[in-house]
């Protein structure tokens, strides 16, 4: 068990305050936890079982800095956080979707109201999710699950390619981030993956959706979701690590395509569970034919700069909204605040380091990322400049998004 300083401590006596608990696994912070737990009421600690301290549960460009980090295995959490409150009132929250089941069973044992899903498997394992959202009509991508572990590469070729088709997606079925997610074009590549993951369990393959791809973001509280906002990406979140730039912008609220995915939110809610208090995060894609197709759902706040998006365009951070309605403390109201807004994530290849910035019409804030700040010598492309940007017209910010994702911000 290791801790790092508290950043607000009082300096003798013991601590008057609640104790406020952020579970941490691999999914780092990206916000500022004194936004929502104030040090002049709370004491705030994040208690982690992964390596690395403060580097590893705040994303580099999370503004403010991390609370006292406490690591400890899992297994003793509940000890743990009964040792660091000391008999004051605590509250355990979390925004990593790796916690999530944990921090739920944690807030049961503790006497604490249920405010994540009911049923956190429906918000995380992707073969329940899909088999939930089609019993209640809710379009999904045809899907294999392959629940006697991943074939040999005869059978598995017959198999995927008679019930899905090529190109196909592989994914883990509980997984986040596109982690282990590819995209398999030909017979020869899915042969490859089949013999390179023959026999492993947790593995789903699904239809390939060609079309544009969305997200939907609303607050669930008493089983009611609130809308919040509606985004499109610049393509699938895959391939940064070959170059591919990632990002989105906001969609108008009374556009036809936010309230088309408003209202699949509703439906996605009421298939997967809406008791409790929390975030839900759908990702969609519009086919040719005009159907809105749910690609993933999280019963967190999203990654990437979503959450900031949301700040900008409704009023509020979603990743703060989601560990606030965790702890019972007020949360602000969504509202339109004529503001669009994007993110555009740009790679760091190797041999290359950041160079410049592009001019934009609107406003912009730039972040660049270690790996950019000098040659990058990996072997592969890492995250180098996060950018956010935003406007009141969304032709200017689709004006500057064009000028950010083309742009060589980084060269040799």
């Amino acid at each position: 068990m290791t801790s790092s300083p508290a950043h607000h401590r009082p300096s003798e006596g013991p601590d008057p305050r609640p104790l406020a608990v952020l579970l941490h696994s691999r999914q780092p912070l990206t916000t500022d936890p004194a936004a929502t737990f104030d040090p002049a009421r709370w004491e705030t600690v994040v208690l982690t079982d992964a390596d690395g301290g403060a580097d590893a549960v705040m994303r580099e460009d999370a503004p403010g800095g991390a609370p006292a980090v406490h690591r400890a295995p899992r297994d003793t959490w509940a000890a743990e956080i009964r040792r660091l409150a000391g008999g004051r009132a605590v509250q355990i929250v979390t925004n990593d979707e790796y916690c999530l089941i944990s921090c739920a069973d944690l807030r049961a044992e503790f006497g604490l109201p249920v405010r994540h899903p009911a049923r956190p498997a429906h918000y995380i394992d992707k073969v329940l999710m899909k088999e939930r959202l089609a019993a209640a009509g809710v379009r999904v991508p045809r899907f294999l699950a392959l629940t006697e572990g991943v074939p040999e590469p005869g059978a598995g070729l017959a198999l995927v390619t008679g019930t899905i088709g090529l190109p196909a997606v592989v994914k883990p079925r509980r997984e986040a981030n596109s982690r282990g997610v590819a995209i398999l074009r030909t017979e020869p590549e899915l042969r490859d993956w089949l013999a390179g993951h023959r026999g492993e369990q947790g593995w789903q393959v699904e239809e390939f959706l060609d079309g544009t791809f969305h997200h939907v973001n609303s607050l669930v509280r008493d089983g009611v979701p609130t809308p919040v906002q509606t985004g499109t990406y610049l393509g699938p979140l895959l391939d940064l690590p070959d170059g591919r730039r990632l990002g989105g912008w906001t969609v108008p609220y009374d556009s036809e395509l936010s309230c088309r995915a408003h209202e699949l939110n509703r439906a996605v809610v009421a298939a997967l569970g809406a008791e409790g208090a929390f975030v839900v995060h759908t990702e969609f894609a519009v086919n040719g034919d005009g159907e809105l197709v749910v690609v993933e759902v999280a019963g967190r706040a999203p990654g990437a700069l979503v959450s900031e998006l949301a700040r900008l365009h409704a009023g509020l951070n979603l990743e703060e909204a989601n560990l606030a309605l965790q702890a019972d403390l007020p949360v602000p109201e969504p509202h339109p605040t004529g503001v669009q807004a994007a993110w555009v994530w740009i790679p760091v290849m190797p041999g290359e380091r950041y160079r410049h910035t592009p001019e934009t019409t609107g406003k912009q804030l730039v972040h660049v990322r270690r790996a950019a700040r000098r040659t990058h010598t990996g072997t592969s492309g890492a995250l180098g400049v996060s950018v956010l940007l935003w406007h009141t017209d969304p032709d200017v910010l689709a004006a500057d998004v064009r000028t950010a994702a083309t742009a060589a911000w980084c060269g040799a």
